[in-house]
């Protein structure tokens, strides 16, 4: 039977610890509040090649045109055909093989469309614009952090929006409401001569993959998020990261104040070998795993997790999603390039919603099985993960299943004073 915790108030007093943290409430006002008290209470999912949202909506972050709560999977009018799908704080953006778009709040630029104020009360958007990307250039990657934005197109890096930690990374403390490309370096590296892949967003920090495995970050650097040891500096460029890499650097996240990189080595003919995953900044609740006491940081990457490849048939990580403080990894047999039914999902971290999946709300410095909605078995046959705030999801064999907090409806399932607040196991998401 699905676990289930009857309803709390949940009393937001602030920022948690080295995260930017979410509480419960409502949006049914058709003005955004004057301050930002709710963080990353809303979520972006796929469904039949059309965007839905769901949650707080307090700043027009589901994009469906209102300032009111959904507790269910709403559509975004016109969002259809999408590859990526982000949420910040309290904005959102997706993006498919030509434009960027994005929705939500806007009083530090992070929609990145100079047409939209960034003045209260008129800094939101309720409803897509796209992202003045410049023109023709094709997209690639996004990323939304807390209250900023991130690109890669053609293989060029442009970040946006918030840049009080230099988060942006254009040497500037100065808000910046258009994408701004990046072309130089902590060490005056020239990042033109690089070909940028990925990017991952913290909430105050950002960090860039390169097609030769290089690992750029930049912006707060209090916990160590950016990889260097003076804790009192910000990174206003992009400053490579020191790893002590084997094969190859080919995918980065970020959760709120921490980075990871999940080095890959493979054979001559492109098998994987063996993987490993590095991890630091600051380790919340066991998200680092033991290499870094929980709550404290270090700038020197640590292991969180490694797979050492038996034959095509040991599970290896396919994917990675991260929440504020938790993460979640999508594991399948090496030699599947699609989920064969066996795929499944690992988790660790921060627990007290049960964003883990295992049928607890104990936090864990131990990667842990995900269960099933009966909380009997792993969850399995998995093509798809997706983490926001203290919520998770995952596709299962076309249906979107949620877990973790559900305070404002984010998991796609209604909520009142006689029904639950989250989740410790999956729940079927609820769309009209």
């Amino acid at each position: 039977m699905q676990t289930r915790r009857r309803f709390r108030l949940l009393i937001c007093a602030g920022l948690l610890t080295a995260a930017l943290s979410g509480c419960g409430g409502s949006s049914t006002s058709e003005s955004i509040p004057s301050t930002v008290s709710i963080f990353y209470e809303h979520s972006v999912i796929f469904r039949n090649h059309t965007t839905f949202t769901m949650g707080y909506n307090g700043f027009g972050q589901l994009g469906d045109g209102t300032l009111t709560k959904r507790e269910v999977a709403t559509a975004v009018p016109g969002m259809v055909n999408m590859t990526k799908g982000v949420a910040g704080v309290a904005h959102t953006m997706v993006m498919d093989g030509t434009s960027v778009y994005a929705w939500g709040y806007n009083i530090y630029g992070q929609l990145g469309n100079t047409d939209v104020s960034t003045s209260y009360p008129d800094a939101y958007k309720s409803s897509p614009v796209p992202v003045m990307l410049p023109d023709g250039a094709v997209p690639t990657d996004i990323a939304a952090g807390g209250y900023h934005s991130l690109a890669v197109a053609d293989g060029k890096l442009y970040g946006w929006g918030s840049n009080v930690y230099r988060q942006v990374g254009n040497n500037s403390a100065t808000i910046e409401p258009a994408p701004v490309q990046l072309t130089t370096g902590h060490d005056e590296d020239d990042l033109t001569g690089l070909t940028a892949t990925r990017v991952a967003a913290g909430g105050r920090h950002s960090l860039a993959l390169f097609d030769n495995g290089a690992v750029y970050a930049w912006g707060n650097n209090t916990y160590g998020q950016v990889g260097f040891s003076n804790l009192s500096t910000s990174s206003s460029r992009p400053r490579k990261v020191e790893l002590p890499v084997t094969g190859k650097i080919e995918q980065v996240a970020a959760l709120s104040s921490a980075s990871l990189a999940l080095d890959v080595s493979r054979d001559g003919v492109g098998n994987v070998t063996g993987q490993t995953l590095w991890g630091w900044g600051y380790n919340d609740a066991g998200e680092l795993s033991a290499g870094i006491t929980p709550q404290t940081s270090s700038p020197v990457p640590v292991e969180v997790t490694s797979v050492t490849v038996i034959d095509g048939t040991t599970p290896v990580i396919k994917s990675i999603a991260t929440g504020i403080n938790h993460i979640l990894l999508l594991m399948g047999p090496r030699d599947t390039a699609v989920n064969d039914g066996t795929w499944f999902v690992k988790a660790i971290g921060l627990n007290r919603h049960g964003q883990l999946g295992n049928n607890t709300t104990t936090s864990s410095l131990e990667f842990v099985l995900t269960l099933n909605s009966g909380g009997s078995a792993p969850l399995t046959n998995v093509d798809e993960i997706a983490a926001f705030g203290t919520s998770s999801f995952a596709r299962v064999g076309g249906d979107w299943y949620g877990w973790g907090n559900n305070g404002v409806g984010q998991l796609g399932n209604k909520v009142t004073t006689d029904s639950v607040a989250f989740f410790e196991t999956p729940v079927t998401v609820k769309f009209p």
